[in-house]
Protein backbone atom coordinates (compact mmCIF):
# COMPACT_ATOMS: atom_id res chain seq x y z
CA UNK A 1 0.00 0.00 0.00
CA UNK A 2 1.26 3.54 -0.98
CA UNK A 3 2.12 5.66 1.94
CA UNK A 4 0.07 8.40 0.88
CA UNK A 5 -1.74 10.41 -1.84
CA UNK A 6 -5.30 11.95 -3.06
CA UNK A 7 -8.28 10.32 -3.87
CA UNK A 8 -11.18 11.71 -6.32
CA UNK A 9 -14.71 9.66 -6.21
CA UNK A 10 -16.94 10.74 -9.05
CA UNK A 11 -20.51 9.63 -10.64
CA UNK A 12 -21.75 10.64 -14.10
CA UNK A 13 -24.30 12.48 -14.35
CA UNK A 14 -26.63 14.08 -17.40
CA UNK A 15 -25.80 17.85 -16.30
CA UNK A 16 -21.69 17.97 -15.90
CA UNK A 17 -18.63 15.98 -16.96
CA UNK A 18 -17.67 14.97 -13.67
CA UNK A 19 -15.14 12.73 -15.30
CA UNK A 20 -13.26 15.92 -16.67
CA UNK A 21 -13.48 17.88 -13.33
CA UNK A 22 -11.75 14.61 -11.81
CA UNK A 23 -9.21 14.53 -14.09
CA UNK A 24 -8.44 17.96 -13.33
CA UNK A 25 -8.45 18.30 -10.03
CA UNK A 26 -6.56 15.07 -9.74
CA UNK A 27 -3.50 16.71 -11.55
CA UNK A 28 -3.51 20.20 -9.86
CA UNK A 29 -3.14 17.99 -6.33
CA UNK A 30 -0.81 15.99 -7.33
CA UNK A 31 1.43 19.47 -8.46
CA UNK A 32 0.87 21.52 -5.58
CA UNK A 33 0.81 18.60 -3.00
CA UNK A 34 3.58 16.41 -4.31
CA UNK A 35 1.85 12.92 -4.00
CA UNK A 36 0.17 10.50 -6.49
CA UNK A 37 -3.83 10.39 -7.05
CA UNK A 38 -6.26 7.67 -7.36
CA UNK A 39 -9.73 8.67 -9.41
CA UNK A 40 -12.39 6.05 -9.15
CA UNK A 41 -15.68 5.84 -10.73
CA UNK A 42 -19.04 5.05 -8.12
CA UNK A 43 -22.16 3.81 -9.75
CA UNK A 44 -24.71 5.39 -7.72
CA UNK A 45 -27.14 3.35 -5.61
CA UNK A 46 -29.79 5.59 -6.38
CA UNK A 47 -30.56 8.87 -8.06
CA UNK A 48 -30.26 12.07 -6.24
CA UNK A 49 -31.54 15.66 -7.36
CA UNK A 50 -30.63 19.15 -6.07
CA UNK A 51 -31.54 22.44 -7.46
CA UNK A 52 -29.15 25.05 -7.93
CA UNK A 53 -29.26 29.00 -8.36
CA UNK A 54 -26.79 29.81 -10.89
CA UNK A 55 -25.87 33.85 -11.74
CA UNK A 56 -28.89 34.26 -13.94
CA UNK A 57 -30.76 33.51 -11.24
CA UNK A 58 -32.04 30.56 -13.26
CA UNK A 59 -33.22 27.73 -10.96
CA UNK A 60 -32.04 23.99 -12.51
CA UNK A 61 -32.76 20.82 -11.15
CA UNK A 62 -29.40 19.12 -11.33
CA UNK A 63 -28.91 14.92 -10.92
CA UNK A 64 -26.48 15.01 -7.97
CA UNK A 65 -25.12 11.45 -7.18
CA UNK A 66 -22.68 12.82 -4.34
CA UNK A 67 -24.18 9.09 -2.87
CA UNK A 68 -21.10 6.69 -1.78
CA UNK A 69 -18.79 8.77 -0.09
CA UNK A 70 -18.66 6.73 2.53
CA UNK A 71 -16.76 4.06 0.55
CA UNK A 72 -13.30 5.93 0.57
CA UNK A 73 -12.08 4.43 3.68
CA UNK A 74 -12.09 0.82 1.49
CA UNK A 75 -11.44 2.10 -1.45
CA UNK A 76 -8.38 4.65 -0.69
CA UNK A 77 -4.96 2.40 -1.74
CA UNK A 78 -3.25 4.49 0.63
CA UNK A 79 -1.98 4.87 4.50
CA UNK A 80 -3.08 8.40 4.38
CA UNK A 81 -5.34 9.63 2.14
CA UNK A 82 -6.97 13.62 1.48
CA UNK A 83 -10.41 12.83 0.28
CA UNK A 84 -11.47 16.21 -2.01
CA UNK A 85 -14.20 16.65 -4.20
CA UNK A 86 -13.85 17.04 -8.34
CA UNK A 87 -15.01 20.81 -7.77
CA UNK A 88 -12.27 21.45 -5.01
CA UNK A 89 -9.30 22.94 -7.19
CA UNK A 90 -5.93 22.61 -5.02
CA UNK A 91 -3.65 25.66 -5.44
CA UNK A 92 -0.93 25.35 -2.72
CA UNK A 93 0.39 23.29 -0.21
CA UNK A 94 -1.42 23.87 2.71
CA UNK A 95 -3.18 20.46 3.05
CA UNK A 96 0.39 18.41 2.31
CA UNK A 97 1.07 19.81 6.08
CA UNK A 98 -1.78 17.60 7.42
CA UNK A 99 0.25 14.33 5.95
CA UNK A 100 2.11 12.64 9.23
CA UNK A 101 -0.19 14.44 11.78
CA UNK A 102 -1.45 13.49 15.24
CA UNK A 103 -5.28 12.99 14.01
CA UNK A 104 -6.85 9.96 12.37
CA UNK A 105 -9.51 11.90 10.51
CA UNK A 106 -9.82 15.58 9.83
CA UNK A 107 -12.79 17.42 7.55
CA UNK A 108 -13.65 21.73 7.56
CA UNK A 109 -15.87 22.78 10.25
CA UNK A 110 -16.35 26.02 8.66
CA UNK A 111 -16.67 27.32 4.94
CA UNK A 112 -14.95 30.75 4.06
CA UNK A 113 -17.09 32.91 1.20
CA UNK A 114 -14.47 34.04 -0.56
CA UNK A 115 -16.78 36.84 -2.29
CA UNK A 116 -17.29 38.62 1.21
CA UNK A 117 -20.44 37.84 1.15
CA UNK A 118 -20.27 34.91 3.82
CA UNK A 119 -23.25 33.59 2.18
CA UNK A 120 -22.10 30.45 4.48
CA UNK A 121 -22.91 31.56 7.60
CA UNK A 122 -26.29 29.90 7.84
CA UNK A 123 -24.92 26.54 7.48
CA UNK A 124 -22.37 26.70 10.63
CA UNK A 125 -25.25 24.45 12.09
CA UNK A 126 -27.07 22.02 10.50
CA UNK A 127 -30.45 22.55 12.40
CA UNK A 128 -32.44 25.02 14.64
CA UNK A 129 -31.11 23.10 17.54
CA UNK A 130 -27.84 24.09 16.99
CA UNK A 131 -26.10 20.99 16.31
CA UNK A 132 -22.66 21.44 14.18
CA UNK A 133 -22.39 21.35 10.63
CA UNK A 134 -19.15 20.16 9.43
CA UNK A 135 -18.21 20.13 5.54
CA UNK A 136 -16.84 16.27 3.18
CA UNK A 137 -15.51 18.46 0.85
CA UNK A 138 -12.06 17.65 1.71
CA UNK A 139 -11.22 14.81 4.67
CA UNK A 140 -8.17 13.65 6.00
CA UNK A 141 -7.78 10.50 7.25
CA UNK A 142 -5.48 7.11 7.97
CA UNK A 143 -6.54 3.51 7.14
CA UNK A 144 -6.86 3.47 11.48
CA UNK A 145 -9.43 2.33 13.72
CA UNK A 146 -10.87 5.37 14.78
CA UNK A 147 -11.27 6.63 10.87
CA UNK A 148 -12.85 3.69 10.53
CA UNK A 149 -15.45 3.97 12.66
CA UNK A 150 -16.27 7.28 11.49
CA UNK A 151 -16.98 6.03 7.88
CA UNK A 152 -18.93 2.88 9.12
CA UNK A 153 -21.26 5.60 10.83
CA UNK A 154 -21.50 7.64 7.70
CA UNK A 155 -22.63 4.42 5.73
CA UNK A 156 -24.94 4.02 8.96
CA UNK A 157 -26.43 7.31 8.79
CA UNK A 158 -27.03 7.10 5.30
CA UNK A 159 -28.84 3.59 5.03
CA UNK A 160 -30.87 5.45 8.04
CA UNK A 161 -31.42 8.74 6.93
CA UNK A 162 -34.85 9.10 7.17
CA UNK A 163 -34.43 8.43 11.09
CA UNK A 164 -31.83 11.07 11.25
CA UNK A 165 -34.04 13.53 9.45
CA UNK A 166 -36.85 13.62 11.51
CA UNK A 167 -34.17 13.14 14.58
CA UNK A 168 -32.03 16.39 14.10
CA UNK A 169 -35.02 18.70 11.97
CA UNK A 170 -33.44 18.55 9.11
CA UNK A 171 -35.17 17.53 5.13
CA UNK A 172 -35.35 13.83 4.02
CA UNK A 173 -33.87 14.84 0.72
CA UNK A 174 -32.09 15.54 -0.78
CA UNK A 175 -29.01 13.17 1.25
CA UNK A 176 -26.48 15.57 1.56
CA UNK A 177 -23.02 13.79 2.40
CA UNK A 178 -22.14 17.48 5.17
CA UNK A 179 -25.07 16.18 6.88
CA UNK A 180 -24.16 12.47 7.01
CA UNK A 181 -21.02 12.91 7.75
CA UNK A 182 -21.66 16.09 10.54
CA UNK A 183 -23.51 13.24 12.66
CA UNK A 184 -21.04 10.59 12.20
CA UNK A 185 -17.90 12.96 12.94
CA UNK A 186 -19.65 13.87 16.46
CA UNK A 187 -21.52 10.79 17.54
CA UNK A 188 -17.33 9.11 17.07
CA UNK A 189 -16.13 12.06 18.72
CA UNK A 190 -18.65 12.69 21.54
CA UNK A 191 -19.58 15.49 20.37
CA UNK A 192 -16.61 17.84 20.55
CA UNK A 193 -14.96 20.14 18.59
CA UNK A 194 -12.10 18.09 17.44
CA UNK A 195 -10.76 16.39 14.54
CA UNK A 196 -11.23 19.51 12.58
CA UNK A 197 -8.64 21.87 9.93
CA UNK A 198 -7.21 25.08 11.16
CA UNK A 199 -9.03 27.13 8.80
CA UNK A 200 -12.02 27.61 7.28
CA UNK A 201 -13.21 26.05 3.61
CA UNK A 202 -12.82 28.29 0.93
CA UNK A 203 -15.55 28.43 -0.85
CA UNK A 204 -17.03 29.88 -3.69
CA UNK A 205 -21.53 30.01 -4.12
CA UNK A 206 -23.52 28.30 -7.16
CA UNK A 207 -24.83 31.53 -7.86
CA UNK A 208 -21.18 33.00 -7.91
CA UNK A 209 -18.77 32.31 -10.89
CA UNK A 210 -15.22 32.18 -12.27
CA UNK A 211 -14.46 34.30 -15.05
CA UNK A 212 -11.01 33.75 -15.63
CA UNK A 213 -7.75 32.19 -14.48
CA UNK A 214 -4.06 32.96 -15.05
CA UNK A 215 -1.39 31.55 -13.29
CA UNK A 216 -3.02 30.42 -9.83
CA UNK A 217 -4.45 33.88 -9.84
CA UNK A 218 -9.08 33.69 -10.32
CA UNK A 219 -10.78 36.29 -11.38
CA UNK A 220 -14.38 35.77 -9.88
CA UNK A 221 -17.75 37.19 -10.72
CA UNK A 222 -19.92 37.48 -7.40
CA UNK A 223 -23.32 39.18 -7.06
CA UNK A 224 -24.16 41.88 -3.85
CA UNK A 225 -26.86 43.66 -3.55
CA UNK A 226 -28.60 42.86 -7.15
CA UNK A 227 -25.14 44.33 -8.61
CA UNK A 228 -22.38 42.37 -9.79
CA UNK A 229 -18.92 42.81 -8.94
CA UNK A 230 -15.79 41.04 -9.69
CA UNK A 231 -12.50 40.32 -7.49
CA UNK A 232 -9.37 38.53 -8.08
CA UNK A 233 -8.55 35.68 -5.52
CA UNK A 234 -5.17 33.70 -4.96
CA UNK A 235 -5.23 30.17 -3.29
CA UNK A 236 -7.61 26.46 -3.21
CA UNK A 237 -10.90 27.25 -4.42
CA UNK A 238 -14.02 25.08 -3.53
CA UNK A 239 -16.02 26.27 -7.09
CA UNK A 240 -19.93 25.19 -6.24
CA UNK A 241 -20.91 26.74 -9.98
CA UNK A 242 -19.10 23.76 -11.62
CA UNK A 243 -20.63 24.77 -14.96
CA UNK A 244 -18.27 28.34 -15.09
CA UNK A 245 -15.12 25.46 -14.68
CA UNK A 246 -16.05 23.79 -17.63
CA UNK A 247 -17.22 27.12 -19.66
CA UNK A 248 -16.03 26.79 -23.44
CA UNK A 249 -16.66 30.67 -23.10
CA UNK A 250 -14.18 31.70 -20.68
CA UNK A 251 -11.97 28.58 -21.26
CA UNK A 252 -11.06 28.21 -17.72
CA UNK A 253 -10.77 24.29 -17.85
CA UNK A 254 -7.88 24.43 -20.50
CA UNK A 255 -5.94 27.44 -18.48
CA UNK A 256 -6.23 25.22 -15.44
CA UNK A 257 -4.41 22.40 -17.72
CA UNK A 258 -2.29 24.92 -18.56
CA UNK A 259 -1.04 25.77 -15.80
CA UNK A 260 0.30 22.04 -14.53
CA UNK A 261 3.13 22.84 -16.89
Amino acid sequence: MKSKGVLILYSESAQLDYLRLSEICARLAEKHLGVPSTVVKLEPKQKNFRTFRYPNGELEGTEWNNIGRYSAYDLSPYEETLLIDSDYIVQCDALANYFGCDHDFVCHNSSWDVSGNDVFRHDQFMTQNWFEMRWATVVYFKKTEPAKRIFRAWQMVFENYAYYAELFGFSKAPFRNDFAMSIAHQICNGYANMGTFDYALPALSSSDSVLDYNNGRWLLKYEYKKSHNALRYTGDLHVMNKKSLLDADTDVYTKLWNSIG
